[in-house]
């Protein structure tokens, strides 16, 4: 019998990104766009700080007087955050000062509050290594006017929204929440709240994947299922799916099998094949698709599959719909704690813990495969094997996917 060819998983992945396209945009409140997409460059409209800012408490002073051994001082007033000084310091004065507040005309460096001693109407200001401009966060060392603070790309952060606050961006331009319909099929599948019968499962491939949409702001997720393995309902569900939804994912029914018609059907309704069946493990049957604007993945129904290939494939293809600059899964290079034989030549994505110290990593000791997803749940991420079949040593570096980024 002829060897199945198999595609490589980065060949599948280059053919997957160039063929998922771009949301359309809209404008939302800042107050509402935590995890959103920006889909502009953000400008500063002033320079940040906006003004030579006091990063203490304590005595806004001239560089030149401490530096030449001054140590007394007099107070001439007080200056407040949201406040300002009438008028330009003098030689010999000091102004106390708190922080966040304007450093005045004639000042250029501030002895926090711990470094002074008030005497009567004057105070002992005592500054071992006297700096210019020590303590003072200057006007415009953070960003010029008009120069961009936030590309377009951008995943918005609580700080990227502070950033975006702080230049008077209120109305931000971003990616519309994609539209995705979720199919799980089987006719072994059972809702959760159901009692199973001895040959059935419940249906846990719709909870991770409802999980998992809920920590992203960038979707908008419905469910369908468990649908039975009857071709003419799952025609009329997936036909239903293609026309009203940007992204449909359909779990199960892609191997090889007489009752997993998804890939045929996906054909017989206008979605083109990009790929099918891939070099990996676990996830080998996933399928892939397109229709237009629309795209389609068909995972393998084991649930440690279904997370495996959702964060291989899935998340890049949502972060390239929405515009995100960073697209595929968050990488780090571990040593391996211990010795892996592997005797398979696929490029296999294995459950995997980081060590308590975060300096290396091992496979799940109890893991089965890919229908065990109770071992997977304990681990923190997917380790990377390539596709050579040998005996990986400790101490080897590997690729590390964490699940949370």
């Amino acid at each position: 019998m002829k060897k199945e060819r198999l595609m490589a998983h980065a060949r599948a992945v280059s053919l997957m990104l160039g063929r998922v396209p771009l949301i359309a945009t809209e404008n939302i409140s800042l107050n509402c766009a935590e995890g959103r997409v920006l889909r502009e460059d953000i400008r500063s409209d002033r320079p940040l700080p906006p003004f030579n800012r006091s990063a203490m408490d304590g005595y806004a002073v001239k560089y030149s007087d401490l530096s030449a051994g001054r140590k007394i001082f007099k107070p001439v007033g007080m200056i407040e955050a949201g406040s300002n000084f009438l008028g330009k310091l003098q030689k010999g004065e000091a102004i106390k000062i708190m922080t966040g507040a304007p450093v005045p005309d004639g000042a250029d460096m501030v002895v926090k509050v711990e470094h002074s001693k008030l005497s009567g109407k004057h105070v002992e200001l005592i500054e071992t290594k006297p700096e210019r401009w020590l303590n003072v966060h200057r006007h415009g060392s953070d960003t010029k006017k008009g120069a961009v603070v936030m590309k377009s790309g951008t995943e918005l952060s609580p700080l990227n929204l502070s950033v975006a606050a702080s230049v008077g961006a209120v109305k931000l331009k971003v990616s519309k929440k994609i539209k995705i319909l979720v199919v799980t099929t089987g006719n072994e599948i059972i809702s959760p709240s159901a009692s199973p019968k001895p040959s059935q499962v419940r249906d846990s491939n719709a909870s991770f994947l409802h999980a998992r949409f809920s920590s992203l702001n960038l979707v908008e997720a419905d469910f369908k299922g468990p649908i039975r393995d009857e071709p003419g309902l799952l025609e009329k569900t997936f036909r239903n799916g293609i026309e009203k939804y940007d992204m449909l994912i359909v779990t199960g029914g892609v191997s090889m099998g007489d009752s997993d018609f998804t890939h045929g059907l996906m054909e017989r309704i206008g979605v083109s094949k990009v790929f099918h069946r891939l070099a990996i493990r676990p996830g080998k049957p996933v399928w892939f698709g397109a229709r237009g604007k629309k795209v389609v993945f068909g995972l393998p129904g084991n649930p440690v599959s279904v997370s495996a290939t959702f964060h291989e494939f899935v998340l890049p293809a949502i972060r390239r719909m929405s515009g995100m600059e960073r697209i595929l899964p968050f990488s780090v290079r571990l040593p391996l704690a211990v010795d892996v034989n592997k005797k398979n030549g696929l490029k296999e994505f294995r459950v995997g813990n980081i060590s308590a110290d975060s300096t290396s990593v091992a496979p799940v000791k109890s893991y089965k495969g890919s229908g065990d997803f109770y071992s997977a749940s304990f681990s923190d991420g997917l380790i990377v094997f390539p596709e050579e079949s040998r005996l990986f040593k400790s101490g080897e570096v590997l690729e590390f996917h964490p699940w949370r980024f």
